[in-house]
């Protein structure tokens, strides 16, 4: 992350490294007909946005294996049951059929109190939650847009979900601020699940 001074508010603002990947989002599923707003599409350009479903479900999976370590003594390799591996497994999957040595499954080999969690344990549920709650009479997953962040291989995911006409206007300040969540969370035990509204 680096820090600057964001010259118009006089405050210090992070900002997190460019991603290896950004996914654009509008509306919760295919049963949305959702549109960026005019100011995002200016912002992110052509971007061709998808599904907030289809965006979730796209992302990096986790799956635990078993770990092994090699004796110094015997050359041998030991599994253990102390910790279990976790891996991507469509990337297993490659690299197993394709005999690729450059693809890496692994993200973590965390201690044996880690438990995953997959994105769409956490996000599926959101999903019927943006059909049922409205703003205005309309449902949330029909205003919704934003985008997916991801870094690491995937492993690690930061998402910006917002909500189009749900906005706050600043004393001061002539744009209105768009109301929404950011989220994320990542494989390699440092961050469980967040969410920050």
């Amino acid at each position: 992350m680096q820090s600057h001074v964001d010259e118009d508010s006089r405050s210090e603002v992070t900002e997190m490294k460019d991603p290896q990947s950004r996914t654009i989002f509008t509306g919760v599923d295919g049963r949305t007909d959702t549109e960026l707003p005019e100011w995002y599409r200016e912002r992110h350009g052509d971007a061709a946005p998808v599904t907030f479903a289809e965006a979730v479900r796209d992302l990096p999976q986790a799956v635990e294996t078993t770990v092994a370590y090699q004796n110094p003594y015997t050359d041998e390799w030991v599994e253990t049951e102390r910790f279990n591996a976790l891996v991507e497994p469509s990337r297993a999957r490659e690299q197993a059929r394709d005999g690729d040595g450059e693809t890496d499954p692994l993200f973590h080999v965390p201690t044996d109190s880690y438990a995953i969690i997959n994105p769409v344990d956490v996000y599926g549920p959101l999903e019927e939650v943006l059909r049922k709650e409205t703003i205005d009479g309309t449902p949330l997953g029909e205003v919704m847009f934003g985008e997916i962040r991801r870094y690491r291989g995937g492993g690690e995911v930061h998402m910006d979900i917002m909500f189009d006409g749900l906005e706050v206007r600043l004393p001061g300040r002539s744009d209105p601020i768009t109301m929404g969540v950011t989220s994320g969370y990542d494989f390699f035990g440092e961050h469980a699940v967040y969410v920050e509204g």
